[in-house]
């Protein structure tokens, strides 16, 4: 076939094509109107690969969850029995080749990844837009995880006003336009079926916009006086959305039965052919009614029926009138009677009710709690949705769209969500379906990243678990722990509730005698929240204990994160995140995932590990790309306390604009770790005026809470700006704060900060113990801090030689760790002394890659390249890519090599 004026497009094609032969994988989005020419596009890349796989996307299919995802891998699925039994679970369940619990919807997807991978080739989804949404999620995922697999993958997507093109962010575009002049006018005499008037092209290319199915249509359908130019053109030409316009008005000048079959064949995409004739007989037309249709090359084949574009199954159906449209539907209904279709037939009798319809509705509820079942959170909410229009009693409708809204947040629409709650009326919500729309409420508003939600999203949980109460346990004290999270994610910025109201609902809940992993963790927030750390820490301490099993970590490791903290417990959070980490991956629960990472680089950070800060971020910046946040959604994950230390003086305005984005959002914690941060940095600079104003409207002197963590902090600055006695004052809430966490590093914290108050003749034996205590900890950062503290103490003193002893240990951990303003106090402080440290080494062009040495250290552990693939979540041909390339750049030939070459 020949393709005019598409030579660049093509090429880029062919191209990506010839890449399968040499291992490169590649994937891309052909964007465009309707009629453009995807289509031809994707098949002349088809002709270049044959025997790849290619699915097209069936608007009738698109609420029936992995519904493409399963066509597309039927070939496939034979090797399925080599999955990771994790990944292959999934993926029977989301098929429906086997029951079992609700599958993540990225297990499926990796599934998908390594079954497409294992060998070169093509695959081709044409008009995606119309692909249900979680196979176009999982399908999206592998797209952005190819690498070196030898596998291409392509979407052609026909771009429309509105058009929810954000589930492919991250995959590259290729816009597809009209044809130039000099093409259309080409294609247009190729198809016309006699001479051509020139001006008359001309005029045509440029009415048209150069969209080739207009071309050719008009061309095919101008007669020969027109296209001599004697007879004037039809206005407005059809083109884009006047193309389906033009569509209907040839299907509307077919005979009544050739219509209706048309409507049959758009209306019944994804029955079978005995059903399609089925359906048929019932409607009193058969195959041979579609002669007119065929005549005109709207449509081919008898059943199935091939429509000549999309456009033209658009313009049958849309254009139908509504009794005819229900007619047909009921058709097929009856026709459709195998189990396994249930669905599909449920979905058939609610576009063929004439009104409200309890038994259809119902039907429909049942759909959508199988749909649920396969993982199908979108097709959940499509059913739900639909039932409670059909409802015809008002408290039945209201429930039903309140589970329908529900369905909706894990379903990746929460402005939907919101939508169908805005629809309710209250006064029919009472009891547990209150206490449901609540907490839907909370989780969208949370989500969609409406102003001020977080401020209320602690309040309005808390009254979800007055509606829920005694009705549904459960519930309850899900909505106490969700309320407690949104607390923690507000901080200060709660509006609605206050502390003391969440722990009091805490403690009942509870218990006088909590035992249970939730009822301690519910305890333990509580006493934190009335008794302070001094208090609180026993039942604080009993709540990190129980904080064990996967289910329970993935929901509340944050939970479990922030009590460590407050605890000054590193050693705890470690293992919480790492608990959180491995039953994210195991479940294969990406979104967490990230999020575990994200506080593992605060978490380290804080310590002044900044390299394995460094790590966290980047898996974390893998994952979101592979789950496709877009750009602007990427700035809300910026470490703050990484960009302070490593940042200097002329840094600081940057970290400020955050400041107002996480007001205006409610996020009230990282509003004060960026406060922190920033203060931190000012301390780094000698700026402590600065830092003291930043720190002191944290903390309520004398009592030692939310914000003790600061407290260290705020001695230095207070008393190097001359604030003795907020200095002390803080001193004296680090010390109970510390008595109670009982930790080692709170223990050097504490000493360290007693050196800066201590008189000159007594800050010494402090100075050594806070430099003993902290080199038993992982808080790097604070122990070269004591460093740091001690050698400017001695070098007051005159004491050069330990001076310097002091600064270089101090220097050597800011160096290596790439604390840049605090190295630069340190070097400032050695320069009198006669030296100025040694100079930073400039990264080797050897050095790994992230992606590289996260694989290197995986391989080094004993791991093998499918374990790898399944552990950073892709495909094994990627993994031995990598590890060929760390190979190479370490000098080794072999695992054993890796072991002895690689070093963190």
């Amino acid at each position: 076939m020949r393709l005019f004026g598409r030579e660049t497009e093509c090429a880029t094609l062919d191209d990506l094509v010839a890449g399968i032969r040499h291992g490169r994988s590649a994937s891309a989005v052909l964007r465009g109107e309707a009629g453009v020419g995807k289509t031809a596009l994707l098949r002349h890349a088809q002709g270049s690969a044959p025997g790849g796989l290619a699915i097209n996307g069936a608007e009738a299919e698109s609420t029936f969850s992995f519904a493409a995802l399963h066509r597309l891998l039927i070939p496939c699925l034979p090797e399925r029995a080599r999955l990771p039994q994790t990944q292959r679970a999934a993926l029977e369940v989301a098929c429906g080749l086997a029951d079992g619990p609700p599958p993540d919807l990225f297990l499926v997807s990796l599934a998908a990844l390594t079954l497409l991978a294992a060998e070169p080739r093509l695959c081709v989804l044409d008009d995606a837009q119309w692909l249900d949404r979680e196979s176009l999620l999982a399908l999206a995922f592998v797209a952005r995880r190819l690498h070196a697999e030898g596998v291409v993958l392509l979407f052609g997507w026909r771009a429309a006003p509105g058009d929810d093109f954000e589930q492919l962010a991250g995959v590259p575009v290729i816009e597809i336009g009209g044809l130039g002049r000099d093409a259309a006018v080409a294609l247009l005499a190729d198809v016309a079926p006699a001479p051509l008037d020139p001006g008359l092209a001309e005029e045509i290319a440029v009415a048209t916009g150069g969209n080739p199915l207009a071309l050719t249509d008009l061309g095919q359908e101008l007669s020969t006086a027109q296209l001599g130019g004697a007879s004037p053109l039809t206005e407005p030409a059809p083109i884009g959305s006047r193309l389906e316009a033009h569509y209907s008005a040839a299907v509307r000048r077919l005979p009544e039965a050739a219509q209706t079959w048309l409507l049959l064949a758009a209306a019944g995409a994804g029955a079978t052919g005995g059903q399609i004739l089925e359906a048929a007989a019932g409607l009193g037309i058969g195959p041979a009614d579609a002669e007119p249709a065929e005549d005109l090359r709207l449509v081919a084949g008898t059943p199935p029926v091939d429509f000549r574009h999309p456009l033209v199954r658009s313009a049958v159906y849309g254009d139908a009138p509504a009794g005819r449209r229900r007619a047909v539907h009921r058709a097929l209904a009856v026709a459709t009677t195998h189990a396994s279709d249930a669905d599909r037939r449920a979905w058939h009798l609610a576009a063929a009710a004439t009104g409200l319809d309890e038994e259809v509705a119902a039907e429909l509820e049942r759909c959508a709690e199988r749909a649920g079942a396969r993982g199908g959170v979108a097709a959940r909410a499509t059913f739900l949705t639909r039932a409670a229009e059909l409802s015809p009693a008002p408290a039945d409708r209201a429930a039903r769209t309140v589970a329908a809204a529900e369905a909706a947040v894990p379903a990746g629409a929460p402005a939907r969500a919101l939508r169908l709650l805005d629809e309710v009326d209250d006064a029919l919500l009472s009891g547990p379906r209150r206490g449901s729309a609540l907490m839907t409420r909370a989780m969208a508003s949370v989500t969609t990243g409406t102003p001020g939600a977080l401020r209320d999203a602690a309040a309005m949980c808390l009254a979800a678990a007055g509606a829920f109460g005694d009705a549904e346990p459960d519930r309850t004290r899900e909505a106490v722990l969700l309320a407690m999270h949104h607390s923690i994610t507000a901080e200060d910025l709660m509006r609605g509730v206050t502390g003391e109201q969440i722990a009091e609902a805490a403690r009942r809940l509870a218990g006088p005698d909590p035992s249970g992993p939730a009822d301690l963790l519910l305890a333990g927030f509580a006493a934190f929240l009335t008794g302070g750390i001094e208090q609180g820490a026993p039942a604080m301490r009993r709540a990190i204990a129980a904080l064990t099993g996967p289910e329970l970590l993935l929901s509340h490791f944050q939970l479990g994160v922030t009590l460590c903290t407050l605890l000054w417990d590193d050693e705890s959070r470690r293992v919480v995140l790492r608990g959180a980490e491995d039953a994210a991956r195991r479940s294969g629960a990406l979104h967490t995932l990230d999020l575990v990472h994200f506080m593992a680089a605060m978490d380290d950070a804080t310590l002044g590990r900044l390299r394995d800060a460094d790590r966290h971020d980047a898996v974390g910046q893998r994952l979101r790309t592979a789950i496709g946040v877009t750009a602007d959604q990427e700035l809300i994950w910026r470490h703050p306390e990484l960009v302070a230390w490593r940042s200097g003086p002329a840094d600081r305005a940057a970290l400020l604009p955050a400041l107002d984005v996480f007001d205006m959002l409610g996020v009230g914690a990282m509003r004060s770790v960026t406060l922190h941060s920033i203060a931190v940095l000012d301390i780094a600079c000698a700026d402590y005026a600065s830092a003291k104003r930043l720190l002191q409207p944290m903390v309520e002197l004398g009592r030692p809470g939310r914000y003790a963590r600061v407290l260290p902090d705020l001695v230095e600055c207070a008393l190097r700006s001359g604030d003795r006695r907020t200095a002390a004052l803080a001193h004296a809430d680090l010390a109970v704060a510390a008595g109670a966490a009982g930790t080692t590093w709170a223990d050097g914290l504490q000493e360290r900060s007693k050196a800066l108050l201590s008189s000159p003749d007594g800050a010494e034996p402090h100075y050594r113990s806070a430099i003993e205590i902290l080199s038993g900890t992982r808080a790097v950062g604070d122990l070269a801090r004591a460093h740091l503290l001690y050698g400017e103490w001695l070098r007051r003193r005159r004491r050069r030689r330990d001076a310097r002893l002091q600064l270089r240990a101090a220097l050597e951990v800011f160096e290596a760790e790439k604390a840049h303003a605090f190295a630069a106090r340190a070097r400032a402080e050695l320069s009198p002394l006669g030296e100025t440290g040694p100079t930073p080494v400039p990264e080797s062009e050897t050095a790994l890659t992230p992606q590289e040495a996260a694989v290197a250290r995986l391989a080094r552990g004993g791991g093998t390249n499918a374990e790898i693939a399944a552990h950073l979540f892709l495909s094994a041909s990627t993994v031995d890519y990598h590890l060929r390339k760390v190979y190479r750049k370490l000098g080794v030939r072999s695992r054993r090599q890796l072991r002895e070459a690689l070093h963190d």
